[in-house]
Formats: C-alpha cells, structure tokens, sequence
C-alpha cells in the first residue's frame, strides 16, 4: 500500500512541536489547512506536482508538505487511483459571503456582516445556496422578505473584482480562472463573494437561473424518466446541466455514451447525490464505470496502442487512460476568452504517449513552444484543480485522476513563466 506522509519544515516558533508531533497536530486541524506545498509522485516520473489545497489553517502555511513515497512504483496501480482522486476531491477553497446592501428590503437587519465557509472545489455554487440563506440571507431578512425571495434570483459575484461568477462552473475552476485573470493583490483567502438578491442584469454575461436555461440539457435525459419533473430550483438545474456535461464527456472519451445510458435512475441519481453530499465513495462508485483507470506501470511500457473502440462486448470492461478515443479536455484563457474544447487522443498515431505540452503546444505554440524548439521560450503555465501540472504529465493520467465532476479535465493557462 502506498503511503502519504506528513513533513513538517521550518516550524514558526510559535508552536513549538516537535517534528514528532506532527501527526498529533495534523489530528486537531484536521482538514482545515492552508499550504502551496503539497506535493504528489506521479508514476514513472521524476516531477512532481504542486498541489494548491487551501482551507483555514494558515499557521502551517508554507511549513507543509506531503509526499507519496514512489519507493514500490509496481503497487501504485491499485493504491494510487483512490488516493490521488481522494486528495483531488479533498480540495477547498474558503469563501466569505456578504449580501449587497443596496437589495436589502426594508426591515433587514443589517448588523450581520458575512458568513465564512469551507466549500469543496468540486462543488458548485448552487449547491451553497441552502447554508447561505440558513447562516447568511436568513439572519438578515424579515419572514415575509424571506418567504418571498426567489432562489433562482440569488447569484454571486467575486466583490473586489465585480465579477459575476458562473454557478454552472465548478467552485475550484472559479477560483483558479479568478487566479489567472486579476492581479494577486485583487484575490486573496478566503474569496470574497457578493451574494445578490435580485435578478442578474444581462450585461453581467451570466446565466439566468431559470428552467428555460436548462431545458435543452434537461430534455436529453426525459426518455430515462417516468415523467416531467418541475425543475423548480438552482439544484435541480445544476443536476440536469451535470448530467448532460457527463454525457458530452462519455462521447468524447469513449465515442459513445453508451456507458452513461446503460446507468440504472439510481445510479445516475446516486452520481448527483454523492457531489451534493460530498461523498467520494458514493460518487466514484458510479463515476468508476465511466471514468478509466490510471495507467499502470506496464501499459505505460507496452507496445503501441490504438484507442479502445465502443464495441458492445467492451463496454462492461474498463481500459484504462490511454485506451480511450479522446481526453475530454477544456482549455480557459485569461481575460474572459472564450473557452476552447479540446477533444486530444492519449496515444498518437505512432503508439506513442501524448503529454500535456504537446497538446498545448498543438492549440498554443506562440505559448507553449515545442520542447525542441531552442529560440522559443514558454510564455505560459498550465493550471489543473489548483496544480501546476509540469508540460511532462501524460494525457492519460490526467483524464483518469484529475478531471472535474462531470468528466472533463478543466486547465487553466496562467500567462507568464
């Protein structure tokens, strides 16, 4: 079995423990940690990755770092997958809410000033709606105000910035395209979010949260259903827009859908359920039917391969990264750019492996030259789940460990080296 081990350097002396200590101290915190130096092995490489898990314990603060001992590369095919997928589902970002308090209606109460959490950067915004009328909306408003407020003319806006922010992105992806568009003196911990009461105005370029907006996505998914729902909440819009970008994603990956059609209602519901409640294991039950497998140390040494076909006797069988057709893969530039769909094989013609860099080095080279190119330099960093991914990374790793909920690899371009 692998392990994951806890290294603590340069201690602040205002603890004052031991290096001994360290698990004792990691018991109390708990998973409310703050570090930029969490790093994680990736087979058959000598990099590593520098994972940017942030939370609230900002005395450990640049003292952190965790390691995956590489020692037994041969057993990382089974220990790995869960490990890796558990520390990236882990992830969270700090928030602070406050309500824009030129929509209070009259009769608020005015004295409550924010309320603070830890939010899951899988998650999504819509999902925090729920906690933020309890502790936020509810503390300030008036019965009557609050019996009539709208949920879907709730939406949320970074406060420094006046950026309107997606609900239907991923509240990690947020927060890394926020990292990679502002200045670092405009976005600190925890993020700063407006939580808005009326309705979004179109120049905000956002999303409404109405059924309209979803009915397209919703639709796709009628003939699985007994009947029509009323989709009448942020919740169930995100659930049929998740469900829909799954698909998207299956079709990518494997050519087909077929592994997202054959989910019995329950499982596809227990797919949803297991993001809203936060359970890793509810949701890669499921999600290991449709997502494959790492590479293993001895397909990465293998022969050429050629990506797995949607024939019916290979859909109840799992390959594993590098036997897919495509990696679903979406590209998100600075400066509201618009987002670019990648659709790149893990293996090129030749049976040889395609890395990150060279994918990028296909859709960007004025950014990410070519490694053989001697008068070029790289004008840019790629960005996964808050990881500085080195350019080395294979694509197939990446679509098996570190794709977003709904299947796709979300990567975030940082300009400047």
């Amino acid at each position: 079995m692998q392990s994951i081990n806890l290294h603590i350097k340069n201690f602040p002396p205002e603890i004052n423990l031991e290096p001994n200590q360290a698990d004792q101290y990691w018991d109390q915190v708990g998973r409310s940690i703050e570090t930029n130096n969490i790093r994680i092995s990736i087979p058959n490489h000598n990099q590593t990755l520098k994972l940017d898990i942030r939370g609230y314990g900002p005395i450990l603060a640049q003292h952190t770092t965790f390691r995956m001992d590489p020692s037994n590369s041969h057993s990382m095919s089974k220990s790995s997958p869960t490990a890796l997928r558990s520390l990236i589902w882990e992830g969270s970002i700090p928030i602070s809410f406050v309500l824009e308090p030129s929509e209070l209606p009259p009769g608020s109460d005015r004295g409550v000033e924010a309320f603070y959490t830890s939010a899951p950067r899988m998650s999504y915004l819509s999902l925090l709606v729920p906690i933020v009328k309890s502790n936020l909306i509810g503390l300030c408003l008036d019965d009557n105000a609050l019996f009539t407020l709208k949920e879907e003319n709730i939406w949320f806006e970074h406060a420094p910035s006046k950026v309107a922010l997606k609900w239907h992105w991923p509240i990690g992806l947020i927060y890394d395209t926020l990292l990679a568009s502002l200045p670092a003196s405009s976005l600190g911990l925890p993020l700063q979010v407006t939580v808005h009461l009326n309705p979004v105005t179109a120049d905000k370029g956002l999303l409404p949260n109405a059924v309209s907006v979803c009915r397209e996505a919703f639709m796709s998914q009628v003939s699985r259903r007994s009947s029509m729902r009323n989709i009448s909440n942020m919740r169930e819009i995100r659930s049929a827009q998740l469900i829909t970008q799954v698909k998207e994603a299956d079709f990518v990956r494997w050519g087909s859908t077929r592994r997202v059609t054959n989910l019995r209602q329950r499982e596809a519901e227990s797919l949803w359920e297991g993001l809203v409640e936060h359970d890793f294991d509810k949701f890669w039950l499921v999600a290991s039917k449709l997502i494959p497998i790492p590479p293993s140390p001895s397909s990465l040494h293998s022969a050429p391969m050629t990506p797995a076909q949607p024939t019916n006797s290979s859909i109840d069988r799992m390959p594993d990264g590098n036997g897919v057709r495509n990696v679903p893969m979406r590209i998100y530039l600075p400066d509201n750019i618009p987002v670019m769909q990648v659709q790149s094989g893990p293996v090129d013609e030749n049976g040889r492996r395609v890395t990150l860099g060279a994918a990028l080095a296909d859709l960007a080279p004025s950014l990410f030259p070519e490694p053989s190119s001697t008068s070029k330099r790289r004008l840019a960093r790629a960005f996964i789940q808050g990881v500085q991914v080195p350019l080395e990374t294979e694509l197939g790793w990446l679509g098996a460990v570190m794709c977003c909920a709904d299947g796709w690899v979300a990567v975030v371009i940082h300009l400047g080296r």
